[in-house]
């Protein structure tokens, strides 16, 4: 009886380690939204576009009231290995301009994005956005590829824009151009953590 009772308990010792563990274990973090970007335009979730005819606008230096860099854009992944394009900001805005985001490859538009009216914001911005989903991908070329981040407001025009080369090389992507409402390219969503 009493060895039943030592097995019992020791079994029971050792579910409860087992699913201390298993809490212990960070979820998948793909598909969070970024909270910079939440803090810096008001939402994470951008109106898209391939293929675009238009261009992205010329680079302009900031007023006097704005700083910021394009301090990164790279080609990685999500944690669950799908392919992603990290951006990464330091900022210093002024309320009042939405974000575009144009990704070029020999001068064509690949991918744009736009969304939300900036907020006074000081501090890093870290997102990433999700290059292929199901039978769907970002029509990437395979040459050089360029981003360019641009504030505009609507009165007025664009603000501020930079660009810069995206590096790494770009990923192998499989699928059609995505379709209206499509997750690709849309949300944008948090860096792996400790980035």
């Amino acid at each position: 009886m009493l060895r039943h009772s030592a097995r019992a308990a020791f079994t029971v010792f050792a579910l409860g380690i087992a699913l201390a563990a298993a809490a212990c274990e960070k979820p998948d973090a793909s598909f969070t939204t970024s909270p910079s970007v939440r803090a810096l335009i008001g939402t994470t979730t951008g109106n898209v576009a391939f293929n675009a005819p238009e261009i992205p606008p010329a680079v302009k230096a900031p007023p006097s009231n704005w700083k910021w860099e394009l301090a990164l854009a790279r080609f990685t992944k999500l944690e669950n290995e799908a392919p992603a394009l990290m951006i990464v900001l330091q900022m210093q805005s002024r309320p009042g301009a939405g974000m575009e985001l144009w990704l070029t490859e020999g001068g064509r538009t690949v991918a744009r994005w736009s969304a939300g009216s900036t907020a006074v914001y000081s501090g890093t911005v870290c997102f990433q956005l999700l290059l292929e989903s199901a039978a769907e991908a970002v029509p990437l070329g395979t040459g050089t590829h360029e981003l360019t981040v641009a504030f505009r407001e609507p009165s007025s025009g664009v603000v501020t824009a930079k660009r810069a080369n995206v590096t790494s090389r770009p990923p192998e992507l499989s699928g059609a151009v995505p379709a209206p409402g499509s997750e690709v390219f849309r949300e944008a969503l948090s860096c792996p953590r400790g980035s």
